[in-house]
């Protein structure tokens, strides 16, 4: 890299460097991941890299905190959507899966990998914690709303764990691709179902133990 670069050509060449790096980490694993040669396929000399990071798990952590910003970002608009609680639901929904399909490579670094635990990246822990607190944030007002009943935070957990799966499987080519709206639609809603609130009925209409209604 020349010297006197302009602060554009800068940040330029890091987005270039984080995107080369991001594919590297999901091929290689960070632990065959090396700087020689995310160097090699930027076209610079070894030593380029080490000029913008300190070593590659700080590049990693730049790479997920990145990834985590542009999916909390996508939460927020989703939340910001005009129309009721449903139409926020399935806002989330949507932004969810629109991320995870067109950022593969960044959904798997961000939920498939950890950083080394002495490390504390701030930017990263401040991402990351706002995507989290987004999809809680979520759940808290359904049940507020009697939309859903239990703890915030376990049914948030539970949601987020059976789309994330259901995620994953297709992108490893587990699901049958045409049906994929169709399993996700239909995890969601046995879910749903699983959380919403007792129905209160007449003695002789009484359900069996623990039984939930289904949507209508």
């Amino acid at each position: 890299m020349a010297r006197g670069l302009s602060d554009t050509e800068v940040a330029d060449f890091r987005e270039r460097l984080c995107e080369t790096a991001a594919r590297l980490f999901v091929e290689r694993g960070p632990g065959a991941f090396n700087m020689r040669e995310l160097a090699s396929r930027l076209g610079v000399s070894a030593m380029t890299p080490y000029r913008y990071f300190k070593d590659k798990n700080e590049i990693l952590a730049v790479v997920r905190a990145r990834a985590f910003r542009r999916f909390a970002d996508l939460l927020e608009g989703a939340l910001a959507t005009l129309g009721s609680q449903s139409d926020k639901s399935a806002a989330i929904g949507r932004a969810y899966v629109k991320f995870a399909l067109a950022e593969q490579t960044n959904y798997r670094l961000m939920f498939d990998l950890t950083q080394p635990g002495s490390m504390t990246i701030p930017e990263l822990e401040l991402e990351e914690k706002r995507a989290r607190s987004l999809m809680r944030g979520h759940f808290h007002g359904l049940i507020e709303m009697g939309v859903l009943d239990g703890d915030a935070d376990m049914i948030a957990m539970i949601f987020w764990a059976a789309l994330h799966g259901v995620i994953v499987l297709h992108l490893g080519g587990k699901l049958a691709t045409a049906n994929f709206d169709h399993q996700l639609a239909e995890t969601m809603r046995v879910i749903a179902n699983a959380y919403r609130p007792l129905k209160i009925t007449a003695p002789s209409e009484t359900p069996a133990p623990h039984e939930r209604p289904t949507i209508s």
